[in-house]
This record gives structure tokens, C-alpha cells and sequence, in this order.
């Protein structure tokens, strides 16, 4: 998998264009295209994105590069691209390439890539002709089963959880540090009983990172 910085500033003027669905759901999906003729397009989103430059621009980029799986960063928000081949008899080379794009916020972690592996394979399920001929009842239909999957079922939801939870565990073992080295540099005396007190605590939020982490990983192999 590729990450790829993006400095083009113009971008972050489009998340204004789905903060609120990103508020209120993991991620937006969207099915691209990089068509031989028509160049890059989006042909179905899960929100109304309300400009085609974004997603043409967005795909461009991506294409750029060989990688089949690619991350986008926009500093607000970021991409994880899945380029995907369709065999196509009529195409240039015999296939088509399309792109499913996940838009995330930055808070966020990045969708395993266990789960978005899964989300391609959910693609590959749709008949080929009907991907040819971008038919929109079959994207969105495929949009409605990972919906049911990740969002109804909260199987991306728990990585939200799972953020805070690590951020919570560094601020205490970060808090601690802090207050350690500021009593040092005051030459204020710590009891020994402080510090086993003090080491207990940041043990404990290490076993809280440790368990978050974990957490996905756990659950994803007991979904296989």
C-alpha cells in the first residue's frame, strides 16, 4: 500500500462538502472509474458530493501510481483506494479499471486492510456486465450489503472506540512523564511510593493501548 501526501490545498475546501456524512457514518464510499475515453469519474457515491472535478482530480492522483492500494492524504480527511480490473473485451487492454474509494476523517484510523479487502470482494460479486454498463441499482446495492455490514452491525464503529481509547492511554502515560520530569527539574523529592504509584498507572494505560489494539485484530480472525 502506497501513502501519498497531498499538497494541493483546494482540496480541504471540499470537505465542507461531506463533514456532516462523515459526522454521522464511518466512512462515504464511492465507485470511480478510469474510463478510456471519458478519462476518471465517479459513478456512484454513497453521498452527494455535488462535484465531479473532486472525485476526477481524486482518481488522477491515484492513478499516478501502480500500487493497488493507495492512501491520499488531504491533512482534513484522507482516501484509501482499492483499484479493482474488470475484464472488458471491448476496452483498451482488455479490462477496465475501477477505483472504490473510502473518504474518512483524519481523527480516524484507517480501515484494516482485512476489511477492505472484504469490501472488494463484495464488489467482485456484482456481474461483471452490470459493472460494464454502470448500473446504479447493482452500486447500490452493493453500497446497502456493506452498510449492513460495517455500519448496521458496528464492525467499524468499535475503531472509533478503539482511537480514544489509545489516546487516552498516551495523554495518562504522557501526564505522568510530564509530572515526573517537572518534579526532577524542581528537585522536589518523590517517594518511592509515588513512583511504584506512578509506574502502576502508566502500566495500566500500557495494557489499555495494548488491548485496543489487539481488539480489531481479535475480532477480524474470528470473523474468517
Amino acid at each position: 500500500m502506497q501513502l501519498k501526501e497531498m499538497e494541493n490545498d483546494d482540496f480541504n475546501g471540499y470537505y465542507q462538502l461531506f463533514k456532516k456524512a462523515l459526522d454521522e457514518q464511518p466512512f462515504i464510499i464511492v465507485i470511480g472509474k478510469y474510463d478510456h475515453i471519458l478519462g476518471p469519474r465517479a459513478l456512484y457515491s454513497s453521498v452527494n458530493l455535488k462535484d465531479e472535478v473532486f472525485i476526477r482530480n481524486l482518481l488522477r492522483d491515484a492513478l499516478n501510481t501502480k500500487n493497488e492500494f493507495i492512501i491520499l492524504d488531504f491533512n482534513q480527511f484522507y482516501s484509501q483506494i482499492y483499484k479493482i480490473d474488470v475484464d472488458d473485451e471491448n476496452a483498451r487492454g482488455k479490462k477496465q479499471l475501477y477505483a472504490i474509494i473510502l473518504l474518512r476523517d483524519v481523527a480516524y484510523p484507517m480501515i484494516p486492510m482485512l476489511h477492505f479487502k472484504r469490501i472488494g470482494m463484495i464488489f467482485r460479486k456484482i456481474q461483471p456486465e452490470k459493472i460494464l454498463k454502470n448500473n446504479i441499482t447493482a452500486f447500490e446495492n452493493f453500497f446497502k450489503e456493506v452498510c449492513a455490514i460495517y455500519m448496521k452491525k458496528g464492525e467499524v464503529l468499535p475503531l472509533e472506540s478503539t482511537n480514544l481509547q489509545i489516546r487516552s492511554g498516551m495523554n495518562t502515560i504522557q501526564g505522568f512523564c510530564e509530572l515526573i520530569l517537572e518534579q526532577v527539574k524542581k528537585d522536589d523529592q518523590i517517594s518511592k511510593e509515588d513512583i511504584k504509584n506512578y509506574i502502576e498507572l502508566m502500566l495500566d494505560s500500557c495494557d489499555d493501548i495494548i488491548e485496543a489494539l489487539e481488539k480489531p485484530f481479535s475480532s477480524a480472525c474470528e470473523s474468517k
